[in-house]
């Protein structure tokens, strides 16, 4: 006699709890990503002048610039120090998904 679905000695009610895990897995990861996307990361550059807030989702949300950082005459170096201070809010709000999800160990998910 055949397993119902090709499932060893499950038939349905082995898939039924396959699935109930599933969902509970999906459920503790989007409580989980939505816990890490409301957590704030703090970065800066050029030893403080330049501060960037981020969220764990990647939104920026505030940029600080030291009034003696501002130089007309070298825009330049306050464009790369915003640059470095977004970049490494994004890093790190990609570490710590990677953290905090890591548990869940799902392929290509980041």
């Amino acid at each position: 006699m055949a397993k119902f679905g090709g499932f060893p000695g499950g038939g349905m009610g082995n898939m039924q709890n396959i699935l109930r895990q599933a969902q509970k897995m999906q459920k503790e990861m989007q409580e989980k990503q939505e816990a890490v996307a409301a957590k704030e990361i703090e970065t800066s550059a050029g030893g403080g002048a330049v501060v960037v807030k981020a969220t764990g989702n990647k939104e920026i949300k505030e940029i600080i610039i030291k009034k003696e950082v501002v130089d007309p005459e070298d825009v330049e170096m306050l464009q790369d120090l915003v640059l470095a201070a977004v970049n490494e809010a994004l890093n790190k709000a990609d570490a710590m998904m990677q953290s905090e999800l890591g548990q869940f160990n799902i392929p290509g998910m980041f």
